[in-house]
């Protein structure tokens, strides 16, 4: 029996994080039946959508790798090879393009860039997991005393 995922008419989540230095961060994710299109078809296999909110100058070396990691991994997964045909207008129709399992993308915020926001859509949660260790595994463990991943 085939699990049925994004089976809702609406979704909304919000996050909000407000500094001391006089600094705020919003964010809202708003997933609506749409006119034409259910939420299940316009997510297709993308099963988890993730927001990892990176703040302080104690992690300002995290927030530079993770930002560096992610347009890199994006720019391989995005890459389109050239073709002779000219332009495709849709992921669809271009038979050199595929559907990234993974999609990463960082947006830096605050007083003097002090904190990073990444979205993550994917289609396992596990997948979010291994890039969350990935990147903080190691780096970390002095902040917090203890390694967060083993």
């Amino acid at each position: 029996m085939a699990v049925k995922t994004w089976v809702f008419h609406s979704a909304t989540s919000k996050n909000s994080v407000i500094g001391e230095e006089y600094f705020s961060f919003s964010s809202q994710i708003l997933l609506e039946q749409g006119r034409y299109s259910s939420i299940a078809e316009r997510m297709q296999d993308y099963q988890v959508i993730a927001l990892v909110i990176l703040l302080g100058p104690k992690l300002k070396f995290i927030q530079d790798q993770i930002q560096e990691n992610a347009k890199n991994l994006m720019s391989q997964q995005l890459r389109i090879p050239s073709s002779s045909s000219g332009r495709y207008g849709d992921i669809d129709d271009n038979p050199f393009l595929t559907r990234p399992n993974f999609l990463a993308s960082c947006s830096v915020f605050g007083q003097k860039g002090r904190g990073v926001v990444v979205q993550i859509a994917t289609m396992t949660t596990e997948s979010v997991y291994s890039f969350l260790q990935c990147q903080l595994s190691g780096r970390l463990d002095s902040l917090l005393g203890v390694a967060p991943y083993r």
